[in-house]
């Protein structure tokens, strides 16, 4: 079982780093891992926060996994942090158990790298899919 650890990142500009903090590690099946982004704000409510949590599928065929991703932002108004906005990211889906795990590996290792490829990144960029 992997163990928690706090996890860096690279920020936009691909040489700033940026620490996500091992918040609450899960406590089992059903229960998130949740990592905070500490040195983004001093409020906690204003700092960007990912969780990941899995669970048998009902079928106990494969493991569902949920990924959740929030993001405020906060502006300076008057002297006062204001949150503007915030952006929620998900995503979700389910790994079979019963095929070989390197095949499995396979499919989740080329997922993540399609989310990082820069085509979907300036897909992201531009709010708009590809033409």
């Amino acid at each position: 079982m992997p163990q928690m650890a706090n996890i860096t990142i690279k920020a936009s500009n691909g040489t700033t780093d940026v620490v996500y903090n091992a918040a609450t590690p899960s406590a089992g099946d059903k229960s998130p891992a949740v990592w905070r982004c500490v040195a983004a704000n001093v409020v906690p409510m204003y700092r960007p926060n990912f969780s990941l949590v899995f669970r048998d599928n009902g079928q106990k065929t494969g493991r569902h996994v949920e990924g959740v991703f929030k993001y405020p932002i906060v502006v300076i108004e008057g002297g006062v942090a204001v949150l503007k906005a915030t952006v929620p990211m998900s995503f979700s889906g389910t790994l079979p158990t019963n095929v070989d795990a390197s095949l499995v590996k396979e499919a989740t290792y080329q997922f993540g790298n399609l989310v990082v490829n820069a085509l979907i990144r300036q897909c992201f960029d531009e709010m708009y899919s590809a033409s």
